[in-house]
């Protein structure tokens, strides 16, 4: 293969703060490094009206400080979220699932990304 190089730094792209559906793209089980808690990590597809498109990263980390955000995560995909019941996420199960999520930016490293801000729970006839 042969190319030419560039000194250019990769471009980002994202999202203008918002409600966006986002479609999970990726979904692995792994243990969060810092707590050392299961943990599910998400890679999002987030769509706009103009078809646009961001790839957004988000963790739901299985902890009783972060129950709230998979809950949060449980009713946008619809389920009925029951106090103290015990529930088994599957990421696999996960995969191709399209759920609405509120996104912010964020900047890192000088670059410009979409996190989730919130989960948003489906609408009447959704």
């Amino acid at each position: 293969m042969k190319y030419t190089s560039s000194n250019e730094a990769p471009k980002s792209y994202h999202l203008p703060a918002g409600d966006y559906p986002v479609t999970i793209v990726e979904a692995s089980e792994t243990v969060s490094r810092s707590t050392g808690a299961d943990m599910i990590k998400l890679t999002l597809d987030a769509e706009s009206p103009d078809g646009a498109t961001s790839k957004v990263f988000d963790y739901l980390v299985a902890s009783a400080s972060s129950a709230w955000k998979i809950d949060a995560f449980r009713r946008a995909l619809g389920y009925e979220v029951v106090q103290g019941e015990p529930v088994e996420l599957a990421a696999e199960d996960l995969v191709g699932r399209t759920l609405r999520a509120r996104l912010k930016v964020e900047e890192f490293n000088g670059r410009a990304n979409n996190k989730v801000e919130a989960w948003l729970a489906r609408l009447a006839g959704e």
